[in-house]
């Protein structure tokens, strides 16, 4: 098996603390010069934990695949609030403020996919 082409089962066993926040992550796809800086990871927030707010420069979506929770963003001093739960994707542009917040009484897992910006 190549890195070009794999299969591979989301094992939550390889999550890790993220450092700066709340939750456990972990790239399943590495940006590279080739796959366009594609990155493609698994994220959890444990009940009560939160990301607290922070920005990027790169568009991210969020696919929730269990749990329930909030997502949160700012668009200049307005806050929006948009509930999480299996089958909603969040997705958001660069530079904008967001967190997301476990709700409920489960781990909020998801995937994650954004693209790098190829000149940072």
């Amino acid at each position: 098996m190549t890195d070009e082409v794999w299969v591979k089962e989301l094992d939550e066993s390889v999550l890790h603390p993220v450092e700066g926040i709340q939750g456990e992550y972990h790239r399943f796809i590495q940006p590279t010069r080739e796959n366009g800086g594609l990155i493609g990871a698994l994220g959890r927030l444990l009940p009560g934990q939160n990301t607290g707010y922070h920005e990027h420069s790169e568009s991210e979506v969020f696919f929730v695949l269990r749990g329930h929770g909030e997502a949160r963003w700012k668009v200049g001093e307005e806050e929006h609030i948009a509930e999480l739960h299996p089958g909603v994707a969040f997705y958001k542009v660069g530079g904008i403020s967001h967190q997301m917040i476990n709700t409920g009484g489960e781990p909020l897992l998801g995937f994650v996919a954004k693209v790098l910006n190829q000149e940072q």
